[in-house]
């Protein structure tokens, strides 16, 4: 941070005053309010320590956070007697015993408040991330998210390189406490399952991938996963996984200057599901002048946009390819604004 001719490393949201004597002081702007917490720590000395080590941080930062999710943003002037201020009260009340914060999450707040209400006691120990008992039909939803990045060379002496990134999410509604055994199995062919990283409220996971058929091309692999779940949604596990196929194809090709031929070509793989939500293709120019029009538009039924900040065109491929070919492609004439040199000004 420079200000008044003065160079500060900035460590935000972690902020000091008063030349230091100050610090660290956590603060927060949400919604147009500001939220600040005073960290206290354990020092030898008059030593300053690392940020890193200074546990207290994350904790206000998650305390604040909280809080600006229980005020949310404000539609009139706070008074004592607001109901966002007596949310707040309370809030601060179940979440920080004794000037200590325990739980900082304000839906589990919320089910810790439900739960008093019911006024009922639990025969088990109630894990810290669940604080409430759920009644009704037991049911599980599961989230799965993968993202690839790829990088398609379109020559035969490079080969193309690509890596799979998933997060599974789970909302758990099960009746009491109970453990759950959850498997991750991946698809026949030579992938894996690498970096699982998983939530606090995991018991158990492998750490090795068990082959659960026959070893060659087509063997599977599984990950089982033991854990007791919260009651909200929640990232169950992140991981990466090695994969030996690319789902859709891609070829790239732009020709011109201020005004450039552009086609762009994808082939989805056979064994892939011809069947989307939605599919989009966004082209970005960030090395250019901003898009002036596009035109030629071959297919005529293409439908592109051209984003606000006129740097990405956007191609709504649709739900399916052709089904014969499981090809599509867009040709298009792209046209540049022209920015005049620094000589001709």
């Amino acid at each position: 941070q420079e200000r008044d001719s003065i160079q500060i490393p900035l460590q935000w949201p972690v902020f000091e005053f008063f030349d230091g004597k100050l610090w660290p002081v956590v603060c927060l702007q949400k919604n147009n309010l500001l939220f600040v917490a005073i960290v206290p720590f354990d020092s030898e000395g008059n030593q300053k320590p690392s940020l890193i080590n200074v546990t207290g941080v994350p904790v206000a930062i998650s305390l604040l956070t909280g809080m600006s999710e229980i005020l949310g943003t404000l539609t009139s002037e706070l008074t004592q007697s607001s109901l966002q201020i007596m949310e707040l009260s309370q809030f601060l009340c179940l979440s920080t015993p004794f000037g200590t914060p325990s739980e900082t999450n304000p839906a589990n707040i919320k089910l810790q408040v439900q739960f008093r209400k019911a006024n009922t006691i639990p025969k088990e120990k109630i894990p810290s991330w669940r604080p409430a008992v759920y009644k009704g039909p037991s049911k599980i939803h599961l989230i799965l998210r993968e993202q690839i990045r790829a990088v398609q060379y379109d020559r035969e002496d490079m080969e193309d390189v690509w890596q799979v990134y998933g997060s599974l999410l789970c909302k758990a509604e099960l009746e009491g406490h109970p453990d759950v055994i959850l498997s991750l199995t991946t698809p026949p062919g030579p992938s894996h399952l690498d970096h699982l990283i998983v939530h606090q409220c995991v018991q158990s996971a492998d750490t090795e991938p068990n082959i659960v058929s026959s070893a060659g091309p087509d063997a599977t692999e599984t990950r089982k996963i033991r854990f007791s779940a919260p009651l909200d949604l929640f990232t169950l596990c992140h991981y990466q996984s090695s994969s030996c196929i690319l789902p859709i194809r891609g070829f790239y090709q732009m020709k011109g200057d201020k005004s450039v031929e552009l086609l762009v070509q994808l082939k989805l793989v056979e064994n892939i599901r011809n069947n989307f939500e939605y599919l989009e293709v966004r082209i970005p120019f960030f090395n250019r002048g901003p898009i002036e029009k596009v035109d030629n538009i071959h297919p005529t039924t293409a439908n592109i946009v051209v984003t606000r900040n006129k740097r990405v065109i956007v191609w709504n491929v649709g739900q399916k390819f052709p089904a014969k070919s499981l090809e599509t492609s867009l040709n298009a004439t792209v046209t540049f604004v022209e920015f005049p040199l620094e000589e001709d000004k």
